[in-house]
């Protein structure tokens, strides 16, 4: 009998102190996020400088003609001869990235450099692999600049070659009096795929909460459609970029593909409302890559979750979100290997990461789920935050209604 007590008793406590635990991390993540903001609003972004000292020398002037365009003019004066200098951006798969750019007084393009990019770090590196910039030099920008994309990095391509064609057009305009790079307005970037996914989300929230016999046959066509739709097709998985995205609204000055905002953001609104994320059970590419693995393999369940797996994927998923703020890139700090499973692209760790997950699949179910995945981070902050606020909310509620008892 007091053994029952003391154990009773004892869980409570563990309860109490692994609550107290959660509200601590939860604050913490909170001003860690806003301090990571600000620190990185405190560094001096002298990418401009540093490329503006990188095409120069002391013998040469650089004039401003007008916003983001300059001539270059040589030892000699000669304005005739000056090179042009200016900037642009485009929208990548990631976010918006910036170029500086050189042209010679014939029209030519003679200098390209990244100055600052939000776009996802392995799709840009493959652009710099293919040589996509070598192959805009020389360009002239008579007419509009354009080489082809690089197959598996098209959206990336394509914000590059943007980007340098904003760039030419005020030297256009000084040099030959017209324009010719379009101005895209945001709303262009929605697409079919995006309406696709407000479906398919649909789709999987009438299958969870269906009562159908067939109720596990619907889920297996949905995670096999979102599969191939989201997965291979276009890698419109979520992550924890499009999180920090979110967070600090880089999603807002554009992005080339909005279906992973579009997941998450209904996924967040649902777990609000249900406490339960159905974007896991009913659309996850790579989930559902790893249960098709998990029945070539006949694998087993994972045992009860270690306290490690628990913590790890929040601490490394805050990390990640702090570093993204603190450079102002949200997408430069990837560690699920989604580019990889779907794609084959991204750097060796994310490979040699990808190839473990594959194995350990054939003997545990969904290993990245119950290990490092953020989705699972994301969800137990946002249940454990919505579930704290009702607690707080009806505590002032039951003293609220004993105060006015008393007066009464």
């Amino acid at each position: 009998m007091w053994l029952v007590i003391f154990m009773a008793i004892q869980k409570k406590t563990n309860s109490n102190i692994n609550k107290n635990r959660e509200k601590i991390f939860s604050i913490a993540s909170i001003l860690l996020l806003i301090f990571a903001w600000y620190l990185g609003g405190l560094r001096t972004n002298n990418s401009q400088t540093q490329f503006f000292q990188h095409i120069s020398s002391a013998s040469s002037q650089l004039v401003e003609v007008s916003t983001n365009l300059y001539q270059l003019i040589g030892a000699d004066g000669n304005k005739d001869s000056a090179k042009w200098v200016s900037f642009g951006s485009g929208v990548g798969y990631g976010g918006e990235l910036t170029v500086g750019a050189v042209f010679t007084n014939s029209g030519a393009v003679e200098t390209i450099s990244l100055l600052s990019s939000k776009e996802t770090s392995s799709y840009f590196d493959k652009v710099v692999e293919e040589k996509l910039p070598e192959a805009l030099l020389g360009k002239t920008l008579k007419t509009s600049l354009s080489v082809d994309a690089i197959s598996g990095a098209t959206l990336t391509s394509d914000a590059y070659i943007r980007a340098l064609d904003q760039a030419a057009d005020p030297v256009r305009q000084a040099m030959y009096g017209y324009r010719l790079a379009e101005q895209t307005s945001v709303w262009s970037y929605f697409k079919w795929l995006d309406a696709a996914a407000l479906l398919f989300f649909g789709l999987a929230v009438w299958v969870n909460r269906s009562r159908s016999e067939h109720k596990a046959k619907f889920n297996v066509a949905l995670l096999a459609a979102s599969t191939l739709l989201f997965g291979f097709h276009s890698a419109s998985l979520y992550s924890a970029s499009t999180m920090g995205g979110i967070i600090y609204g880089s999603w807002i000055s554009g992005v080339a593909n909005y279906t992973p905002f579009i997941l998450i953001a209904l996924s967040i609104g649902y777990i609000f409302y249900y406490n339960r994320n159905v974007y896991c059970q009913s659309l996850c590419p790579f989930g559902a890559m790893q249960q098709c693995l998990a029945k070539v393999g006949n694998a087993k369940s994972s045992p009860v979750r270690h306290q490690l797996f628990i913590w790890f994927p929040r601490i490394l998923l805050l990390v990640t979100l702090c570093l993204g703020a603190y450079f102002r890139s949200p997408a430069a700090f990837v560690y699920e290997p989604f580019g990889i499973a779907f794609g084959m692209i991204g750097g060796m760790y994310l490979f040699v990461l990808t190839v473990i997950i594959i194995l350990t699949s054939l003997v545990v179910r969904r290993p990245w789920c119950q290990s490092l995945c953020p989705v699972n981070a994301m969800t137990d902050f946002l249940v454990f935050n919505k579930n704290w606020f009702k607690q707080i909310r009806s505590k002032k509620n039951k003293q609220r209604r004993a105060a006015k008892t008393e007066k009464e």
